[in-house]
């Protein structure tokens, strides 16, 4: 604080005002603010020499009198309590507060002033401001934060499913659906197939600052992922993230997480689901029946609320749904395959050694070349690795021989051609792998064998042995059994090599004696 004592002294010293703005580290317009207080007061620096510093500056500027507001403040309590009404606004309440002021006399405050001050008012008293609901105007998303399992078809893994939970406010229908993880594919994937179970979209969408739609999360501006914005655009919605750390934003979601998350879950809890559309299946299922109940407190149903007051709001779908891709470049190795997230897709063997682009979206896989022209098109593969997926015409000519060669039917012929027991052995070891590709290695091994020494009738001796010795006997088996084969009479037609003369046999061996 200046001390305006020091500045009449100052200036009756001489010092120019700025010197004594420098002195006393103020501004200048300070220094002729107390210099033109003192000259209207008539006060001289000798008629406050003796005064302290505070004396001194309440002579100079005394303080103003408070201005009594002219402003007619409102009654928040009736405000708050008049918005629990069904069907009254913000804006409505407060055009009544300012009609009767104006009718009594006095002078009401604007809109947003009315309105910055309900919100401290609410701030300070812990009160609950109610959040209006419009029908179409907005759908609440949100991950659930229980998970369900299903049995992997390919490998028999349990696996983790996500809840995807979307909610219409105003008629709380809910969307389910049960994912395989939390990516932003996966997020957005289900926003689309949530937009088409409502059959358009709202206004306004509102989802939670995770990661998947907000990449940075602030109070007033929260930068969205560029991703979902694209997303959004594409089907004319505006996305406003619920504020960090204030549920209540979004209260229908949050509740309707809780609610349909344990509600489907805990109906299904017994239920032992193959594959991920299956348990979808069941969860749609649910889901019908918890949309199509009737309320306890409200006339109707989620599902007839829906048809009858927000249907009907909503925005039409666009006529090409969005579609989340994603580009990598990727080089076909020598088996003109190129990876993908752990698996394998083929493309044209021309192509070895180049340089590709891929596009992928979470039900495709399309590799093009530098130029543009697309060269393959795959269904994605999901769940476990290594697996591959190869059209016949990527291969070169003999590889594309060689592979018509490779299947249970051709494997089951050819077995047929040798004896039962071999015929039983190949289908044994068909039958023992989860995936059949895995089992071809095993079966050429055994088609190996009879091309060797002994030929097809020792392969099926060996394989009705070792049938005996095991029903399900691998190829390691087989083979140790084949290389300790023994001819029978049947297998050598009645004959021994002794037949052929030259053969001494055990007699001639004997000690004699003379």
């Amino acid at each position: 604080m200046v001390d305006y004592k020091r500045v009449l002294q100052l200036a009756a010293a001489g010092v120019s005002q700025r010197g004594i703005a420098d002195a006393l580290s103020c501004s200048r317009n300070t220094v002729a603010t107390v210099l033109a207080a003192a000259k209207t007061a008539g006060i001289a620096y000798d008629a406050v020499a003796d005064l302290d510093p505070a004396e001194v500056r309440a002579r100079l500027l005394p303080p103003r009198e408070p201005k009594e507001s002219t402003f007619t403040e409102p009654d928040f309590s009736h405000v708050h309590g008049e918005l629990a009404r069904p069907g009254v606004t913000l804006h409505l309440v407060w055009s009544e507060y300012a009609a009767k002021a104006r009718g009594e006399g006095g002078v009401p405050f604007g809109y947003s002033a009315f309105a910055a001050r309900y919100r401290k008012w609410v701030a300070g008293t812990g009160a609950t401001m109610r959040l209006v609901r419009k029908p179409g105007e907005s759908i609440e998303v949100d991950w659930a934060g229980e998970t369900m399992k299903f049995l992997d078809p390919v490998d028999g893994s349990t696996r983790a499913a996500y809840l995807f939970v979307a909610v219409l406010p105003y008629s709380a229908l809910m969307f389910v659906e049960a994912c395989r993880d939390m990516s932003l594919g996966s997020w957005i994937d289900a926003h689309v197939r949530a937009f088409e179970f409502f059959g358009g979209t709202a206004r306004i969408l509102v989802p939670d600052n995770l990661r998947a739609s907000v990449s940075k999360a602030d109070r007033y501006e929260p930068a969205l992922n560029s991703a979902y914005s694209a997303m959004a655009e594409h089907y004319g919605t505006v996305v406003i993230p619920a504020r960090v750390r204030r549920p209540r934003d979004k209260s229908l979601a949050e509740n309707g997480v809780r609610f349909g998350a344990n509600a489907i879950s805990a109906v299904l809890r017994d239920r032992t689901f193959i594959g991920l559309p299956e348990l979808n299946e069941a969860i749609t299922e649910e889901l019908e029946r918890i949309n199509s109940r009737p309320f306890q407190k409200r006339e109707g149903s989620r599902r007839s609320v829906f048809l009858l007051d927000e249907r009907p709001l909503l925005n039409p779908l666009p006529p090409v749904p969005f579609e989340l891709a994603e580009l990598r470049k990727a080089r076909p190795g020598p088996n003109y395959h190129v990876q993908v997230d752990g698996n394998f897709y083929s493309v044209p063997h021309r192509l070895i050694g180049h340089t590709l682009d891929v596009r992928l979206t979470s039900r495709m896989v399309e590799v093009y070349e530098p130029d543009g022209t697309r060269v393959a098109s795959h269904a994605r593969l999901r769940g476990s690795r290594n697996r591959y997926q190869t059209e016949e015409a990527h291969m070169p000519e003999a590889h594309r021989a060689a592979a018509e060669a490779w299947s249970p039917g051709r494997f089951m012929n050819w077995a047929a051609t040798i004896g039962p027991a071999t015929t039983a052995v190949i289908e044994s070891i068909l039958g023992s792998k989860k995936i059949v590709e895995q089992a071809y290695r095993s079966c050429l091994g055994v088609m190996s064998l009879a091309k060797k020494d002994g030929g097809p009738t020792r392969l099926e001796q060996s394989c009705a042995r070792a049938l005996t010795l095991d029903p399900n006997p691998s190829y390691t088996m087989v083979k140790r059994v084949w290389a300790a084969w023994q001819p029978t009479p049947a297998a050598s037609g009645g004959h021994s090599i002794a037949d052929a003369g030259f053969v001494r046999g055990a007699d001639y061996y004997k000690e004699t004696t003379t």
